[in-house]
């Protein structure tokens, strides 16, 4: 028997149950629709490894959450970003899968407009307030991504849970709430990973959109392979806090079970980008899509699923 087939922004992610010699797990399998999907949010497909297991959990573990509203690029963003996240607030509230373990947000133009005005950071400055009257702490969110896409709409994908993740850090950057004011009036809110105790006795790991930044600064400007390697280098780290954190050593190294999903501003980029990754990381499958980051002299992001 296989449940109901959730529809997110991006993903479908489809939990199936398993043969009964394997008692009452099930597999969770994303598969990348790119820019065909009508409820996408229209970012373009690159190549790479299309289909995944996420990772064997049980079927009443993890519930998506999918919200949308109108957006557009000459719209304050603040306006949709709080509607979205107020509403996500009051889901989970009435929900028995009350804690967010891992949020998408997609939104059109996120680099448009000048200063305090760019899209990405009255995103920030939108969903600040709705923390804010829930009386939320940015530093209780959990990992996340946002990216720009071509549709008018703004999209929050929430993948939810009954037990709170464990939020993992990394060494080599600034924990995203501790931003100084030259990024915006209000700082972004995400975890740099969520970790996961799954009920089949692995720990999963759900690591944010990692690109290259060094403290809060972005590094290499202009530079795809340097982007990239620092990226990368971001990974490596982020993957042994979470080892000794969560007290599991295989955590840091990606397996043939870990996956990535990488966006890059430039499509032409891509070819390269996945060289350079499937060198570093030979059993980690990778899947590329076009869209903008939330930083407009950034050029690559990497987000990644693992689990020991």
């Amino acid at each position: 028997m296989t449940t109901p087939r959730i529809q997110d922004a991006l993903y479908r992610i489809q939990v199936e149950q398993q043969p009964p010699s394997s008692s009452d797990a099930v597999a969770l399998h994303i598969r990348l629709d790119g820019s065909t999907h009508p409820e996408g949010p229209g970012l373009v497909y690159l190549g790479g490894d299309y289909e995944h297991e996420y990772w064997h959990s049980s079927s009443d573990q993890l519930r998506a959450i999918v919200l949308a509203a109108p957006d557009a690029v000459d719209a304050d963003a603040a306006v949709a970003a709080q509607s979205l996240y107020q509403e996500l607030i009051e889901r989970l509230k009435q929900s028995d899968y009350a804690y967010p373990l891992r949020l998408w947000n997609f939104m059109p133009g996120i680099n448009h407009g000048k200063g305090d005005q760019e899209r990405y950071r009255r995103f920030c400055v939108g969903r600040g307030r709705a923390l804010e009257a829930a009386g939320l702490s940015d530093a209780q969110m959990c990992a996340a991504t946002a990216i720009g896409s071509q549709r008018p709409v703004m999209q929050l994908v929430a993948l939810t849970g009954k037990t709170p993740g464990i939020t993992v850090e990394n060494p080599r950057q600034l924990s995203s709430w501790h931003y100084p004011r030259q990024y915006g009036p209000r700082q972004p809110a995400f975890a740099r990973a969520t970790g996961l105790e799954l009920d089949d006795q692995r720990k999963g790991l759900i690591i944010s959109g990692t690109a290259s930044v060094i403290g809060h600064e972005t590094a290499h400007p202009d530079d795809i392979q340097a982007q990239t390697l620092e990226a990368a280098s971001n990974l490596d780290a982020l993957l042994a806090n979470a080892a000794r954190l969560m007290n599991r050593k295989p955590l840091e190294q990606f397996n043939e079970h870990s996956l990535a999903r990488v966006y890059v501003r430039h499509a032409d980029d891509w070819p390269q980008v996945e060289h350079l990754l499937r060198s570093r990381w030979p059993r980690l499958r990778l899947a590329g899509l076009q869209g903008d980051i939330c930083r407009s002299d950034l050029l690559v992001e990497i987000e990644a699923w693992h689990c020991a």
